[in-house]
């Protein structure tokens, strides 16, 4: 267990000396409610990764070692080409979790390196449209697809007007401008993962890049499903790109996702009552939700909210949360 700074570093430098390459620690974390305390994947990392890559400098091989539940859909291409410009080759270490817009980020390294926790996810992304005035709806892309998908294989619509009709009904239900955007981010998906994947420093035959493309968009069917690395491996169509940590690799990942998991308190489910105490009315809490770490730097993404009892009817007392501070410091 890494209790000391100088503990992690040691567990780094000996990760780093048996993968032959420099690490670099991207955590965004995913501590409970995620709601509140969930951090995306976005583009505000990309000036810090620059300060890093910066200070290490040219390398013949860079490890991100990763763990994210996902984020923004633009993020992916320029911190992997950021990355690419100072390594020949790129490794992503999965310890855990790295799910939807990090399984992207993954697609555009070399190799993939996992444990038998690591978890890959779907790349087909989950879009936030405004569905009537002043409220918004999550729409999974690949629902509006198999829709269609659904109505002219399943049920066996062929005919043209038959077709309109589905469309018609589902213009009524979502917005055409809306479809219209649905159409260019589910194009934008498959291009993004074959963009990731036309990167890698050994060439990639078309057809295994169409295998794994599809397989992450379209043939999972859930875009909650969990893929471990055999999945991946052999089904998914990764093959050599997945590579298997050996025991000492292993312990030492699990190891350096436990501290990073204690610093961000991401098995620690928030509970008010246990920082507020019985004569406290308000109170602050500060948690680091997300880390970039390297031997020459380390950023935290630090978060700051107020936690305050309110009177509520019939004498119970309701604790609403307030945030007031969020920075990368």
């Amino acid at each position: 267990m890494i209790k000391t700074k100088q503990q992690l570093k040691k567990s780094l430098q000996q990760l780093s000396t048996l993968r032959k390459s420099e690490i670099i620690v991207y955590i965004a974390g995913d501590k409970n409610p995620p709601q509140r305390f969930g951090t995306l994947i976005a583009l505000d990392v990309l000036p810090l990764f620059y300060q890093h890559l910066s200070k290490i400098g040219k390398q013949e091989k860079i490890s991100l070692f990763l763990y994210s539940c996902g984020g923004h859909l633009n993020a992916p291409w320029p911190i992997v080409n950021l990355l690419r410009e100072y390594c020949k080759e790129l490794e992503v270490i999965v310890p855990f979790r790295a799910l939807s817009a990090a399984t992207l980020v993954s697609l555009g390294a070399d190799k993939i390196l996992m444990t038998p926790l690591s978890q890959l996810g779907p790349i087909d992304p989950i879009g936030t449209f405004p569905v009537a005035e002043g409220k918004k709806e999550e729409i999974h892309i690949e629902d509006v697809t198999g829709f269609i998908d659904f109505a002219k294989e399943k049920i066996g619509i062929k005919e043209q007007d038959a077709l309109a009709e589905v469309m018609k009904k589902l213009s009524e239900q979502i917005k055409p401008s809306i479809l219209g955007s649905i159409n260019r981010t589910h194009s934008l998906i498959r291009k993004l993962g074959e963009k990731m994947l036309k990167l890698h420093k050994k060439k990639i035959e078309e057809k295994q890049i169409q295998k794994i493309v599809e397989n992450l968009t379209k043939k999972l069917f859930s875009h909650q499903h969990l893929i471990n690395r055999a999945e991946a491996k052999n089904t998914i169509g990764f093959g050599e790109i997945i590579q298997y940590a050996k025991p000492k690799e292993e312990k030492l990942i699990n190891e350096i996702l436990g501290h990073y998991q204690g610093k961000l308190e991401l098995n620690k489910e928030f509970n008010p009552a246990m920082i507020l105490k019985r004569d406290d009315i308000e109170k602050e809490y500060t948690l680091t939700r997300a880390i970039i770490h390297s031997a020459k730097q380390e950023s935290n993404f630090v978060s700051k909210y107020k936690i305050i009892k309110v009177p509520s009817p019939k004498g119970k007392v309701a604790i609403n949360v307030f945030p007031f501070y969020n920075a990368w410091e």
